[in-house]
């Protein structure tokens, strides 16, 4: 056997052996990249606080009808009366969201609020302070919006019902009418607004709502505003629009099922 040979016999037994060995070596592979992160879902419950600003405008339309010394053959009709209102308005909301595969997002929303709308002013009437103010404000509105994960812009609509009130003298004519009446009535509602998932349970919303209901409506018996006495003149009176602008800010808290009511809010990212 040459050099040769022997050279070539040993570098062969080398690389069987190197072989061999790393065929009992365990095999390393790379870990799998992390899954892509969960889509925030926008289905499920939510309750939350909210409050603002609220203002708008109050009109009336009157009927004037004279009924002896003082007033004469008085009649006046449909004598139109208008006047700002402005507020605050602060309550609760709750409701439910379904978020389709197309990221669409269909909900319900019920709210029900304390608010300090109110005005003081004469209007056309002239002299003597009428008031009238919205102190309870409700609604049952759907909502409609388009989920870009965390954020959520949406358009809304639906019942809108409140409770009215108008007291105060107004002047007509000469005319004293004292005035004092309260009614809740129903309307409707329209506005869009946006809302943003901070948490996983916990989102924040900005939010726009213009409210039209009719406005109160009721009579009253006039005197002579020179020479008080006994009535002269008879007025019945119906509102001819409540309309109020609603801007405010809310934190509602996600429920993703009925069963975590009674669990601790989670403030996972």
């Amino acid at each position: 056997m040459t050099f040769k040979a022997t050279v070539l016999g040993a570098a062969a037994s080398l690389l069987a052996f190197g072989t061999a060995l790393a065929a009992d070596l365990p095999s390393y592979k790379a870990p799998p990249p992390p899954p892509p992160p969960a889509m925030f879902d926008w289905s499920g419950y939510h309750i939350g606080v909210s409050g603002g600003y609220a203002g708008g405008s109050a009109s009336y339309l009157s009927n004037i009808y004279g009924l002896g010394f003082g007033a004469g053959a008085l009649a006046l009709n449909n004598v139109g009366s208008s006047y700002g209102t402005s507020g605050y308005i602060v309550g609760m909301q709750s409701g439910v969201n379904w978020q389709l595969s197309n990221n669409i997002v269909v909900g319900y929303e019920s709210e029900f609020n304390y608010t300090g709308v109110n005005s003081n002013n004469s209007g056309n009437w002239g002299g003597f302070a009428l008031n009238s103010d919205m102190r309870w404000f409700g609604a049952e509105r759907l909502r409609f919006g388009y989920a870009f994960g965390r954020l959520l812009p949406y358009v809304t609509g639906g019942l809108a019902y409140a409770q009215l009130h108008t007291n105060g003298v107004s002047n007509a004519a000469g005319l004293l009418f004292p005035t004092s009446d309260s009614h809740w009535q129903a309307g409707w509602t329209v506005g869009a607004g946006v809302e943003y998932a901070l948490f996983n349970n916990f989102s924040v919303k900005a939010e726009y709502l213009y409210t039209s209901l009719q406005g109160v409506y009721g009579s009253s018996a006039g005197m002579n505003a020179f020479a008080p006495g006994a009535p002269v003149a008879y007025r019945t009176y119906i509102g001819n629009g409540f309309d109020t602008h609603i801007a405010r800010v809310g934190v509602n808290y996600q429920i993703k099922s009925l069963g975590a009511l009674i669990g601790m809010p989670q403030l996972g990212l």
